[in-house]
């Protein structure tokens, strides 16, 4: 059974433990990214017995002194008050507490005598801690951003567990650029009660959480860790970038959270073992994050391509070649299309060389007859968003040389070449939906990375390199095989 930490991601109430005016202290910007998050102000109580009021909240000198014992308390006093303040939560009859306080175990035999402390606390008296060191906890459903950095983020079923608070606050905002729909975030900190595992555990039994992310450094016992992951995997994906892969990392791991980093091979087959999705870069577990929320996983290898030009095709067969994938074969209906709207001079195979063609209805009318083919498990589709974009650009140029180009007329070709995109993104959504296969798209043709997340949505997946289209689909592809073999279908 999951641990219930409900209390944790959604408290109904919340005292801050070490609440601050001082703008530098955790105490202070704590508490304020938690009123701009828009948590309720009547539900949150400062205490510090030095204030009587704090960031426009009455202050109460003592967690004693509270009207009610909230269902949390967010702790930020320093490492050797941190003790008595549990005790005194307890007393209270608060029962949850998320102590970012440091200088604990990371730091030496001190602070790991004050951590040995903590747990003895929290034993005794039946308590549920996050940390100590930790970022902190956010449910954004909830409007909860008890977190040591300003994020807002879009709204999602992805929750994210991370060893690394500043990993995890990074990422964060990554996902806030990229357009990442997320649900809860914890940084586990030291895990002096509670662990990675732990929280895995809770995310696969929450009902609002589709995705699972974890950031791990090292762990105490790697086989309950794998255990959960085993039950977790089965009803949804969960991805892993696990560092100090090196003897260097390891070691500074082990300085960073006190954790047992462990060798790294062993990590590597347990994880496939187990089921994890297991990723080499952060940005790559975002590229994986946003393509298991947005599209339907791969059936099987059977890769198609479909590119503007001849080179990116030869770059993207590589790729697929590289991530283990196969070109699929191009069936008579796929061939017939291709023949009535290409020229003569296409390839005549996959990858389908488009051979410059800049209209809409032929990218559309191909798509379309790739993603019907029973041959095709999955397709990438590289240059078709922003077709015409040179060419365009181009005339406007010239144009501009010869007269005054008005600003009417560059709006308008813009506002065309949008229109053009969100149709073609529309019709890969419906192929997805109607036929159950992933379409990537690969944009190269100047639109910007702004107008690339503006494009998604939420809903659809474009990437800059094909190389990384087909690393996804590839790991997708893995945890699709890994469902069949424990006798889960999933789509």
């Amino acid at each position: 059974m999951a641990k219930n930490l409900d209390k944790i991601f959604k408290p109904e109430s919340i005292a801050m433990v070490g609440a601050s005016n001082v703008p530098a202290k955790w105490g202070s910007f704590l508490l304020v990214n938690l009123l701009a998050g828009g948590y309720p102000r009547e539900r949150i109580f400062p205490v510090n017995p030095r204030e009587k009021a704090i960031h426009g909240l009455p202050a109460y000198p003592s967690v004693s002194a509270l009207p009610e014992a909230p269902d949390l308390a967010v702790v930020t006093t320093p490492a050797a008050a941190v003790g008595g303040v549990l005790e005194e939560c307890a007393r209270r009859g608060i029962r949850n507490a998320v102590v970012i306080s440091s200088n604990f175990s990371e730091v030496g035999e001190e602070g790991a005598s004050l951590e040995r402390g903590l747990v003895d606390i929290g034993r005794r008296h039946g308590l549920t801690v996050v940390g100590p060191n930790t970022m902190g906890v956010v449910n954004a459903g909830h409007r909860l951003y008890a977190v040591g950095a300003p994020v807002q983020l879009r709204p999602g079923t992805i929750s994210f567990v991370s060893q690394s608070g500043n990993v995890g606050a990074n990422m964060l905002g990554w996902t806030m650029n990229q357009g990442i729909g997320f649900g809860k975030f914890v940084g586990s900190g030291n895990e002096a009660l509670l662990d990675a595992s732990d929280f895995i555990d809770y995310f696969g039994e929450d009902e609002e959480t589709s995705l699972i992310l974890a950031y791990l450094e090292g762990v105490e016992d790697g086989r309950a860790l794998m255990e959960v992951i085993s039950r977790t995997a089965r009803r949804k994906p969960v991805v892993v970038l696990k560092s100090g892969r090196s003897e260097e990392g390891s070691r500074a791991a082990m300085s960073h959270t006190g954790s047992l980093a462990g060798r790294d091979e062993i990590y590597d087959a347990a994880f496939t073992q187990a089921g994890a999705v297991r990723v080499d870069t952060s940005q790559e577990m975002l590229d994986l994050a946003k393509s298991f929320t947005r599209l339907p996983l791969p059936s099987g290898d059977r890769l198609g391509i479909i590119t503007l030009g001849g080179g990116w095709g030869v770059l993207a067969t590589d790729a697929a070649a590289m991530a283990g994938l196969r070109l699929a074969k191009l069936d008579d209906g796929v061939r017939e299309v291709c023949d009535r709207l290409l020229p003569p001079y296409w390839s005549h195979s996959n990858p389908v060389d488009l051979v410059g063609n800049i209209y809409m209805e032929t990218h559309l009318a191909i798509m379309e007859a790739m993603a019907a083919s029973p041959q095709v498990d999955a397709l990438v589709v590289l240059g078709s968003l922003g077709t015409g974009t040179i060419i365009g650009l181009n005339v406007l140029v010239s144009q501009q040389l010869i007269m005054e180009m008005s600003m009417d007329a560059m709006k308008s070709f813009f506002m065309e070449l949008r229109e053009r995109n969100l149709r073609l993104l529309a019709r890969a959504k419906e192929l997805m939906n109607a036929y159950h296969k992933p379409i990537l798209f690969v944009e190269m043709q100047f639109i910007g990375e702004e107008n690339l997340r503006d494009l998604e949505a939420g809903e659809t997946v474009i990437f800059t390199a094909p190389e990384k289209a087909a690393t996804i689909l590839a790991k997708m592809l893995r945890y699709r095989r890994y469902l069949e073999r424990d006798g889960t279908t999933k789509q």
